[in-house]
């Protein structure tokens, strides 16, 4: 929309020149005859002034030191009404000055106003005329004082028409600088929406993979002892197998078609889906025992995932990392104003808190997550223990989470696990 406006800016001159002789022509009723001289000289200066302004103020220049020195025809024989366009000429020069040297429009301005007191004092007639007196002869000090106020009057207004294109100017550039950055906050805003889009597919692929996986790849080890030994127990792993795969299967599909579990009312995984989880662990051969103490209150659709993946990815990196056999306790806390999530698990026998952890990107996305819904993420190391402490704040007009404990009430951080 700026550009049309800009464009159309530029006939501004050419209709102020257009208008201003016709007003003059009107108001003096003049023709087009050699007294015009000077007129059309500057009303071909305004034309063109915010094109090229220098050529413009260079020709109000000329056009001024010709009748000065009487080659067009002097001030009253001209009119007196000419010397409007002067002022004109610059206002629009300066709002198309692009160059350097902005010095030169306000000095050209202090120019032109001497130019034009010189030419008035040298038509005789003219001056008589204006001041209803005989001038000279009067003394050169009143002469000189005439003079200097004619010339305030014209430097005067040659330059106000000078401030008043450089408010012009000012405001054209602010509102430029103004369109230049809401460009860049909206192209800012648009690179950062997708970014964070990029990154909760990422996160959402690195929880539904990292867990399928795992159980896969422990179901079909276990397939290659057992296929001789126990034939029944294949079935059963055959089985948990396709559901894990498929259930990233849909879930990985869900992301690539662009739907959000979490911006939906109808999440895909909820806290009852808990169980089956940890049922699909037990049968890979890690043991999880699942607790819960409170009253359970309704979660929202964010809640609801957070919670769930929060847990799976807990679980996950028990079972990748640690003890498989001592299992996993998973601990759910429900009170008025949170939901606190505990998930402990063994370490492998060898892995002190000293050892170097293996490293990724799954505690990352669990703080995310937890970040998301108000809520934060610590974990905890023990000698032979690992915990994994999550706490969410309760939602909706009925709940308190300004009760919430801060972070800093849990054990410091020793290490981390994932």
């Amino acid at each position: 929309m700026f550009k049309p406006i800009q464009s159309l800016r530029l006939l501004a001159a050419p209709a102020a020149a257009v208008l201003l002789t016709g007003a003059l022509f009107v108001l003096e009723e003049r023709h087009f005859d050699q007294n015009s001289a000077l007129l059309l000289a500057l009303l071909t200066g305004i034309a063109v002034a915010e094109l090229l302004p220098a050529a413009a103020l260079g020709l109000v220049f000329v056009a001024l030191v010709l009748q000065s020195v009487r080659f067009f025809p002097l001030v009253l024989l001209s009119g007196v009404l000419s010397y409007a366009a002067v002022p004109v000429a610059i206002f629009f020069a300066v709002i198309g000055w692009k160059a350097g040297n902005r010095w030169i429009a306000p000095v050209a301005a202090v120019i032109f106003a001497g130019i034009t007191t010189a030419s008035w004092f040298t038509d005789q007639t003219w001056i008589n005329f204006i001041f209803g007196n005989q001038l000279y002869g009067r003394g050169p000090l009143r002469t000189l004082t005439y003079a200097f106020l004619v010339f305030g009057a014209f430097a005067a207004l040659n330059l106000a028409a000078w401030a008043v294109g450089v408010a012009v100017n000012n405001v054209s550039r602010s509102r430029r600088a103004q369109l230049a950055a809401e460009t860049r906050y909206r192209e800012t805003a648009t690179e950062l929406a997708v970014e964070q889009e990029r990154n909760r597919i990422a996160m959402e692929l690195h929880d539904v993979l990292a867990h399928s996986l795992t159980v896969i790849v422990a179901q079909a080890d276990g397939i290659r002892f057992i296929h001789r030994t126990e034939p029944d127990a294949v079935e059963g792993a055959s089985t948990v197998i396709a559901e894990s795969a498929r259930t990233a299967l849909i879930e990985t599909r869900r992301l690539i078609e662009g739907f959000s579990a979490a911006l939906s009312d109808h999440p895909n995984h909820e806290v009852e889906d808990l169980a089956l989880l940890a049922e699909r662990l037990r049968s890979s051969g890690m043991p999880v025992t699942i607790e819960t103490t409170g009253e359970p209150w309704a979660l929202t659709a964010a809640q609801q995932l957070t919670v769930y993946r929060l847990a799976q990815e807990s679980l996950t990196n028990a079972f990748k990392h640690g003890d498989r056999k001592q299992g996993a306790h998973l601990h759910l806390i429900w009170t008025a104003a949170s939901l606190e999530l505990r998930c402990g698990s063994s370490l492998t026998t060898g892995h002190t808190a000293t050892s170097t952890p293996p490293s990724g990107r799954g505690l990352a996305g669990m703080r995310a997550r937890a970040a998301a819904v108000g809520g934060w993420i610590e974990t905890v190391r023990g000698e032979e223990t690992f915990e994994v402490l999550a706490f969410l704040p309760a939602t909706g007009p009925d709940r308190c989470p300004e009760s919430a404990p801060a972070a800093a009430d849990l054990p410091v951080l020793d290490g981390a696990l994932l």
